[in-house]
């Protein structure tokens, strides 16, 4: 497996369509998503759209605008695995693979607004 890291958030990509999918419905979830049973590629775009509009409604924290466009492209990469369908399927793998990959850093840019780095003195 492949490991990504976005500071302390640390994320397993699947090597295979079905994990990537499940770890995809699990990070929807973790966003406070309904997440319907058995979810399509675009059934999971659009939830993360939702949450990329919420995300964007919090104009005071630049981590929430970050994430939200870490989001957007993780989004993305669902509405073209949904093109896709079952053609190509190594390329839709990248695509999930791409998706998770977003995520994973859009929950270190929330995590880093939960927990600020102190700013150091100048003095």
């Amino acid at each position: 497996m492949v490991v990504v890291t976005h500071r302390d958030v640390g994320t397993r990509l699947p090597l295979d369509r079905t994990d990537a999918f499940a770890a995809l419905e699990a990070a929807v979830r973790r966003w406070g998503a309904d997440v319907p049973e058995d979810p399509g590629a675009g059934e999971l775009a659009e939830l993360l759209d939702g949450i990329v509009g919420r995300l964007r409604g919090d104009r005071n924290a630049e981590q929430s605008q970050s994430a939200a466009e870490l989001l957007a492209q993780a989004a993305e990469a669902l509405r073209a695995v949904a093109r896709l369908g079952s053609l190509l399927p190594a390329i839709s793998l990248w695509h999930l693979q791409t998706a998770l990959r977003q995520e994973a850093g859009a929950r270190g840019q929330i995590a880093e607004q939960r927990d600020p780095q102190p700013v150091p003195s100048l003095l």
